[in-house]
């Protein structure tokens, strides 16, 4: 090859985004940096190209879904925060603390996921149970305590499924 074919090479190299030899954990330096200069854009391109590289790491989804968040890109970034914790993000205080995921905090989807995830273990529905039947069940039974009534067994058990048609 001559010089100048080379030099074209790097050259051609360099344009295309600099994250070729990057390796994921620089890149999710340089996305948590972008994330606090504000530069969302810049953040997400960083944190993507994390998760391509290491498609498992939980931190790379986290900081996507920050700045999917700010970009107002909602539903893309309620699928990268749920894939952070599929890939074993649990810090609650983090997610729950994070300014920058601020705009998805009012929707049904961060709620479900939220109480999904993080639900107290003696909360969480018996197997078979529907989780509305369970918590409407729990609610019923603190109040009937309140007012000195024992709950009735036939409030405490979820509605039987209807069979299903063939």
């Amino acid at each position: 090859m001559s010089r100048i074919t080379v030099l074209a090479a790097c050259l051609l190299l360099a344009a295309c985004g600099g994250d070729t030899f990057t390796n994921s954990k620089t890149l999710r330096t340089q996305a948590t940096e972008s994330l606090a200069q504000k530069n969302y854009g810049i953040a997400a391109d960083k944190a993507y190209a994390a998760t391509l590289k290491a498609p498992k790491e939980a931190e790379s989804w986290f900081l996507l879904a920050q700045a999917q968040a700010q970009l107002g890109r909602k539903n893309a970034a309620m699928a990268s925060l749920e894939n952070a914790i599929v890939n074993g993000f649990t810090d609650e205080d983090a997610i729950k603390g994070s300014p920058n995921l601020e705009p998805l905090r009012k929707s049904e989807a961060y709620k479900e996921l939220m109480a999904a995830t993080f639900a107290p273990a003696a909360a969480t529905p018996a197997e078979g149970a529907a989780p509305a039947a369970s918590a409407a069940v729990e609610g019923s039974a603190e109040g009937a305590k309140a007012d000195g009534h024992a709950p009735a067994q036939a409030q405490a058990s979820a509605p039987a499924e209807a069979p299903q048609k063939h």
